[in-house]
This record gives structure tokens, C-alpha cells and sequence, in this order.
């Protein structure tokens, strides 16, 4: 009788165990975008959070933790515990570049990479009536001179221009901006002749008010298929940034599986997809370890870059 009690025991504490793995997650998500709200990055996170809620049958709670550049929320989560209950909603870069340019606690192998969701449409833009066509045109007028001001946002457009400038010969020189929106105020009021922007400049670029020179991802943008890359001119440089979604590295393998399956499925749904045409992101979907190879790639292209820039 006891060993019949014992045996019993033993399955219904087996399959209670079983019952506690399968159902993860038991409480809510909190993502924690790395920016303020209202812009692309919360947008988009917000937008995926709530179908991710509906695969997960949980509720998915968004946070805003903004500051340098991403990085303080992307700080605070490499503290966090590896469980899945928290992640963080950030940019490719603030990962792959800015710890090779400032002094940040974490690295590329602080993370497990839950999902990216969208590349970012950076471009040069200018005011139509400058007659520029693509930024070949642009850099040609300015060889008289030998240099042309730009609106500037980041560390990131700086090396860009100061790469381009040693291949060209013109001197960009930046006139920094604290954001994206801030750009293109300061090309369509003629401060600048050019700007650099992450994608700020769609609204205004469909209107006709700003025209688009160049695109600095590795493929021109759906929004603008008539819109050449960077290589496509022959200067050899690209940019690319990513929508990022990142957890505590060490998730265990059945959580990170089920986040991987919930944020595809997320980042594939017509919603977002619709989502993404309309802020002229470039559909982009990666998860796991096909993303950490993708994030480590950039890494080292950034690091090219970074020594062409100097």
C-alpha cells in the first residue's frame, strides 16, 4: 500500500512539475522600450506587444525608459533575470555600435535576441528645389567649396559623412540636432542644405516637401523604390538599424522558443505589416539565433566603419 501511495506520489508530483513548465508565462511581460513614447521604436513596440500578448495569453506591459540613445534600459536589463519576464525594446545600434564608441556595462553576448522587426529607413534628404536628384548631385555642387553643412542627430551620421568625405573630398560638416523631426525642421526651413535622417522625413518626402538622395540600408526602401543606396552610388558604405527586441542572456530554451514563435508571429501579422509600410520601415524579421548572427555581422561592419571614419 505504501509503495502503490509512494509511486503515486511520485506522478503526481511529475506531472504537476510538467504542468508548472508548460505554463509559462504565468504573469505578465513587461517590455521596456529603450525610448520616449511616440516615437517609431514605441510605436512598433507597443503595436507587436499586443498581438505577442494574445500568443502568449498573458498580458505584455510597455514601459518607457529613454536615455542615451537606448542604452539605460538596455543597462538596466542586463540585471535583470533570465526568466523571459523582461525585455527590452531598443535598436539594433545601441547594441552593435555604441559600445565601440562609448564606454557602456554591457556587450553583444550580454543577450539572448528575442526578435527584430523592422529595419529603419535612414537617408540624406534636401529641399526639392536644390535640383539634386541622388546625392551624387549634391556633393558634386559642393566640391567648389569643399565642404556642405548637414543636419546631423547621431554619433552614427557622423562617422557615415566623415567616411564619405574622405572618399568624395567634401567636408560634411554637422549641425547637430536632438532628433530625427528636428532634421528635417532644419532642411525644409533652409538651415541646412542636407540632412541625415532615420525616418523622420517619409510624411514630408510622399508630400513632395523634401526629397530623398539617398538610402543607406543594404536595399532601397518599399515606400521609395526609386530611391538608390549608398553602394548603388558607388561610395561603398551602408547603415543598418534595427527594431530589437532583447532578453537577459541565458533565457532557458523552452521560453526563449516560445517568445521566438509569439514575436514572428507578431512581426508577420497584416497589422504590423501595414504598420511598417505606412512608417516606411523595411520589412525585416529575424529571431534567435539567425539574429545573433545578423547583430554580431553588424558589429564587426560597424567596426570597418568606425576606421573609416578616423
Amino acid at each position: 500500500m505504501r509503495m502503490r501511495l509512494a509511486i503515486a506520489g511520485a506522478v503526481f508530483l511529475g506531472l504537476m512539475q510538467t504542468s508548472a513548465l508548460a505554463a509559462w508565462p504565468e504573469k505578465p511581460v513587461t517590455v521596456t522600450v529603450g525610448f520616449g513614447a511616440g516615437g517609431t521604436t514605441d510605436v512598433v513596440a507597443r503595436a507587436v506587444a499586443e498581438l505577442v500578448s494574445k500568443k502568449l495569453g498573458q498580458p505584455v506591459v510597455i514601459e518607457n525608459k529613454a536615455g542615451a540613445g537606448g542604452a539605460v534600459a538596455v543597462t538596466a536589463l542586463s540585471k535583470q533575470p533570465a526568466d523571459g519576464y523582461n525585455i527590452v525594446a531598443t535598436t539594433s545600434t545601441t547594441i552593435t555600435l555604441d559600445p565601440q564608441v562609448t564606454k557602456l556595462a554591457f556587450g553583444l553576448d550580454d543577450f539572448t535576441y528575442v526578435a527584430a522587426t523592422g529595419e529603419f529607413p535612414e537617408a540624406f534628404i534636401a529641399l526639392p528645389k536644390s535640383g539634386w536628384k541622388t546625392l551624387k548631385d549634391a556633393i558634386d555642387a559642393s566640391k567648389g567649396a569643399g565642404k556642405t553643412t548637414y543636419a546631423s542627430s547621431t554619433s552614427l551620421d557622423r562617422m557615415i559623412t566623415a567616411a564619405l568625405g574622405k572618399q568624395t573630398g567634401v567636408q560634411f560638416v554637422p549641425v547637430p540636432t536632438r532628433s530625427g523631426a528636428e532634421v528635417v525642421t532644419q532642411v525644409i526651413g533652409g538651415h541646412t542644405p542636407l540632412g541625415y535622417s532615420s525616418g523622420a522625413y517619409y510624411p514630408q518626402a510622399k508630400s513632395g516637401e523634401l526629397s530623398v538622395l539617398a538610402v543607406l540600408g543594404e536595399q532601397r526602401l518599399k515606400g521609395l523604390p526609386n530611391v538608390p543606396t549608398l553602394k548603388e552610388l558607388g561610395y561603398g558604405l551602408s547603415s543598418v538599424n534595427l527594431i530589437l527586441f532583447v532578453a537577459p542572456k541565458g533565457l532557458p530554451a523552452d521560453v526563449a522558443k516560445t517568445l521566438y514563435d509569439a514575436f514572428a508571429a507578431a512581426a508577420a501579422d497584416p497589422s504590423i505589416v501595414d504598420l511598417m509600410e505606412k512608417r516606411s520601415l523595411n520589412p525585416f524579421v529575424a529571431t534567435g539565433e539567425a539574429l545573433a548572427k545578423t547583430i554580431a555581422g553588424q558589429s564587426e561592419d560597424f567596426k570597418k566603419l568606425i576606421e573609416a571614419s578616423k
